[in-house]
């Protein structure tokens, strides 16, 4: 054989990228991954995630309100009562939950029902 030996590089066949929509501030924008299998998929990525920012608050609170909501149990199994302090929370986090919703989804928005107040 001429000319220089062949090295032995090996390649990653595994592997995952993150792509931020803006790289200078991350926090700003939303972020995708990109997963990688060569074994798998030679030609690109088998999967794609992407994160959009404008809904973590949203799901953030419905996850809280989900948590909120179901019923704690004692240590013998019987359920725990809901005192008042729980259902304020409850009663807060929905409130904030839905004023979220209907900031992004205003079309979602009940309409007014009654008569017309006089100016």
């Amino acid at each position: 054989m001429r000319g220089r030996p062949k090295e032995n590089i090996e390649i990653k066949k595994k592997f995952t990228r993150i792509y931020y929509d803006f790289p200078s501030k991350p926090e700003l924008g939303g972020k995708s991954i990109w997963y990688y299998d060569l074994d798998k998929f030679p030609n690109g990525p088998y999967l794609v995630e992407h994160f959009d920012p404008t809904f973590d608050k949203l799901e953030k609170l419905y996850n809280k309100l989900e948590r909120l909501q179901t019923p704690k149990y004692h240590e013998n199994g019987r359920k725990k009562r809901t005192t008042k302090a729980d259902k304020i929370k409850m009663e807060t986090t929905e409130r904030a939950y839905w004023k979220e919703h209907y900031k992004l989804f205003p079309e979602d928005k009940p309409k007014k029902r009654g008569r017309r107040k006089k100016v």
